[in-house]
């Protein structure tokens, strides 16, 4: 009943709110506010060429009077910026003009495309084509060059997103010049006759860390997009056929020292597929990926994981970062799931009959294809459908005789996902979300529906957050009669806040029940939740004597389980950030937990406890100016408690040393150290001596070292490098029972005489990702990739790490090099070519 009551308000909210839903504020006085810039109709298209000929660019007025940003909000800029902007039936253009009085100091620095602010100068626009003031694509130009996009939703920059399109930038003796062709088929905008677009330009001066905008930007107000400026004149354009093909072809090599006989070491492929995009209409897009590669994706930074939760990997398959900022609007999608390790997989060896050895249990599904349809009405209702499916995966088992068997790990599964995503007045928001995924042969099934909304005031000053979600498991648990059954969960959050001015506060509150499930599609460390917090900061956005900006908040946070309510954890903590005048930036933290808290989760049993001491934690960091050829980040940490004498102490040191304009290397050094450590150890023979659950006292060392670098032969092409070890130590000091008043007492061997079956642990990642890109034409490339990856975990802790790092390399390797070629095709340039 409760969660039907939920289902029924949540419906309920989402129609009463409709009437909220009529685009941006009408308020005359904030309209009469908002700078206006001009674009004309073009009967000839500009050249981009990095001049802008007087007789093309100077038809129409410039926007000017830019205003900073940082530092010094509010205040004009320092040097003149001039931005024209053209249009025909094809594109926009945008030509700026960038004086500069001393143009010999502008800065040029080259970088991967998408690398954005980086030691060069930079200029872009936003266009917020539909005027909602939350939606906005933007296009960056360095001076060296190099583009930039990013697709702006609602508070999130999605910085996979890619487009097609044109620039040239040139210095001068007066500054530099940037001229840009951005096509309609690069971005979406409503069918109406005459257009009305928000818009903004920007501009960044490298040498003093200065950034302007066109219309100002006050950091003291929550949001970006709804500053922005409003461009007028541009009239009878339509949105072409957009249809795009972007066939590949790759191949691969891989050697990896199994030495099974009969079985070479080396293996190849070579594979071909396409990505497609179309246009359905005006304003919804429809992505599919035909027979994936996602074989050059960067490698996962993999981890020692001690804990009692599921380690989060970053996604890196570009069909699943770009344009998904609707599906993981609401934190219901982690893409991961698809194309990840088969539910099965754990099990295959439970599965196998007797005499029978497992021979081939694959790490992860084969993705069979992938759909994506996405847009915006232009009254701001934003529509997404994602759908994926993955084939049977089989693992293989082999007898004595040596007859084969497959052994299904997981089976035809379709997942998807489907948002509704309505814009309100004043910044604010409405979004539906369902996740579903479906598998075939009698698996089980998962679907998660939720509501978020966000209701701010109209001076955006106050805002409201709040939603809930229903998660339903079909056939995964059986129901009391012993049949599969149907269990359902639910999550229900709220948050009341002050989101702009200097003093800010909030007051959150988030309901997790113990059967709220939302893993099969995305990502949920732990259920079973009740959590209540409160933050305040006080923020000085202007100088204040020797900062360029300062911020503090002070937080407290209170915690229970949902079934039973027993309290959890009690604490409270604060942060303080400055940015200095020579541009040196530091922040400090601290935490303080003045009671016991209580670990329903460690000892994996639960409701079985394990009470934490009280503790408290001290950080901080500090990061140097990065316009200086060497410069470095740094950080270090304590957290202690007194109980049972633990500490850990961490620290980072990273320094950055630009050789020049082409090459940049970056070295990252992180290390911690756990003294006294407790926390569960798994039984090695999954048969213990006692009924009672163990938890070893451990010292955990930890060390990461990453090398990082690029050079850049030109804004097209480059060759980047990173290049990681992680080197983590878990050594046993002894053992403890865990009690059932959730104490610990040490184990003695009369007790238990077989404590040396509890190993310490040594692993070891190792991994070089070599990538040579060349963008030889807009939308295409040719990447050439080595990929090397050494994984080892043993039992023989090896205190010198020159010695540990020689016996990693010494462990067997997997080597994989391959060379895909990408080639863009463009219908509308196919067409113009042909009937020329």
């Amino acid at each position: 009943m409760p969660h039907k009551l939920l289902l029924v308000a949540l419906t309920l909210l989402l129609f009463t709110t409709c009437a909220y839903a009529s685009g941006t504020s009408k308020d005359p006085e904030a309209v009469s506010k908002i700078k206006t810039t001009r674009a004309i109709r073009t009967s000839v298209a500009p050249v981009l060429d990095g001049f802008l000929e007087p007789e093309v660019w100077q038809t129409v007025a410039p926007a000017t009077n830019f205003v900073r940003y940082d530092p010094l909000n509010g205040k004009p800029s320092s040097q003149k910026t001039e931005v024209y902007m053209l249009y025909d039936n094809e594109a926009i253009y945008i030509g700026a003009l960038l004086h500069d009085t001393a143009p010999d100091s502008i800065l040029t620095q080259l970088g991967q495309r998408d690398s954005g602010e980086n030691n060069s100068d930079l200029f872009g626009v936003y266009l917020d084509t539909y005027n909602d003031k939350q939606n906005a694509f933007a296009f960056m130009v360095s001076a060296a060059g190099v583009q930039t996009d990013i697709k702006l939703s609602q508070g999130r920059d999605d910085r996979n997103w890619d487009a097609v399109w044109s620039s040239k930038a040139k210095l001068t003796p007066e500054g530099w010049v940037v001229e840009m062709r951005i096509p309609y088929g690069a971005i979406r905008f409503p069918k109406t006759e005459v257009q009305s677009w928000g818009i903004n330009f920007m501009r960044i001066i490298r040498r003093t860390r200065e950034k302007s905008y066109w219309t100002h930007v006050d950091n003291s107000v929550e949001g970006f997009v709804n500053q922005g400026g409003r461009a007028i004149g541009i009239e009878n354009i339509e949105s072409p056929v957009r249809l795009q093909f972007t066939p590949y072809i790759s191949g691969y090599v891989n050697h990896y020292p199994a030495n099974v006989e009969g079985k070479s070491n080396y293996s190849h492929s070579i594979n071909g597929g396409m990505d497609v995009k179309y246009g359905i209409n005006d304003a919804f897009t429809l992505d599919v990926t035909l027979i994936p590669d996602f074989g050059q994706t960067q490698s996962d930074n993999q981890v020692l994981n001690l804990s009692p939760f599921e380690v989060k990997f970053s996604e890196n398959r570009q069909f699943f970062t770009e344009g998904t900022e609707l599906f993981n609007k609401a934190g219901l999608f982690y893409s991961r799931r698809i194309g990840g390790a088969p539910i099965l997989r754990s099990k295959a060896a439970d599965l196998l009959n007797p005499g029978e050895v497992l021979i081939e249990n694959p790490a992860t599904s084969s993705l069979l294809n992938a759909a994506k349809v996405s847009g915006r009405t232009k009254k701001g209702l934003g529509i997404g459908l994602f759908n994926a499916l993955t084939r049977n995966m089989f693992a293989l088992a082999e007898d004595e005789t040596g007859d084969t068997r497959e052994i299904l790990t997981d089976p035809l599964t379709n997942y998807s996902v489907f948002v509704l995503d309505q814009t309100l007045r004043n910044n604010s928001y409405i979004t539906f979300t369902n996740t579903n995924v479906t598998r075939s042969r009698s698996f089980y099934d998962a679907n998660v529906t939720g509501v978020q909304m966000r209701f701010a005031d109209r001076s955006n000053t106050f805002a409201v957050r709040a939603g809930g979600n229903l998660s339903q498991l079909y056939g995964k648990y059986n129901n009391e009669a012993g049949e599969p059954g149907v269990t359902l969960g639910h999550q229900y959050n709220i948050s009341l806040a002050k989101i702009s001015g200097n003093l800010q506060y909030s007051l959150n509150r988030s309901v997790e029940s113990d059967t709220y499930d939302i893993n099969d599609l995305g990502y949920l460390q732990n259920n079973n939740e009740v959590s209540t917090s409160a933050q305040v900061s006080y923020n000085f956005y202007q100088p204040v004597w020797k900062f360029l900006n300062w911020n503090n908040r002070l937080s407290i946070n209170h915690n229970m389980l949902y079934a039973p309510r027993e309290f959890v954890s009690f604490g409270f903590g604060g942060g303080h950030f400055v940015k200095f005048r020579n541009f040196i930036s530091s922040n400090f933290n601290w935490s303080v937990r003045p009671g016991e808290a209580y670990d329903f989760f460690e000892a994996r049993a639960f409701p079985q406890v394990f009470i934490k001491p009280p503790a408290f934690e001290l950080s901080g960091s500090i990061s140097s100016d990065y316009r200086r050829r060497l410069a470095v980040d740094a950080s270090v940490g304590q957290w202690r408690s007194d109980r049972y004498n633990q500490s850990n102490w961490w620290g980072g040191f990273s320094p950055r040393f630009r050789v020049n304009d082409k090459l940049l290397l970056i070295n990252s050094n992180n290390y911690s150290l756990s003294r006294h450590n407790i926390g569960y150890i798994k039984d090695p023979n999954k048969k213990t001596t006692s009924e009672q659950i163990i938890l070893a006292d451990r010292d955990v060392k930890t060390l990461t070292t990453t090398l990082s670098g690029e050079y850049i032969f030109s804004e097209k092409t480059g060759l980047t490098l990173n290049m990681r070890h992680y080197w983590s130590r878990a050594e046993n000091n002894w053992f403890n029972y865990l009690q059932k008043d959730g104490t610990v007492e040490r184990v003695t061997e009369a007790q238990d005489p077989n404590l040396s079956r509890y190993k310490d642990i040594n692993f070891n990642t190792f991994n070089i990702d070599l990538v040579y890109s060349w963008r030889f034409a807009p939308g295409s490339e040719l990447r050439v990739v080595w990929k090397n990856a050494i994984q080892d975990s043993n039992n023989k802790v090896t205190p010198l790490y020159f010695d540990n790092l020689s016996r990693t390399i010494q462990a067997p390797q997997n080597n994989n090099f391959s060379v895909k070629l990408l080639y863009f095709i463009d219908y509308i340039a196919i067409k113009n070519v042909l009937s020329a």
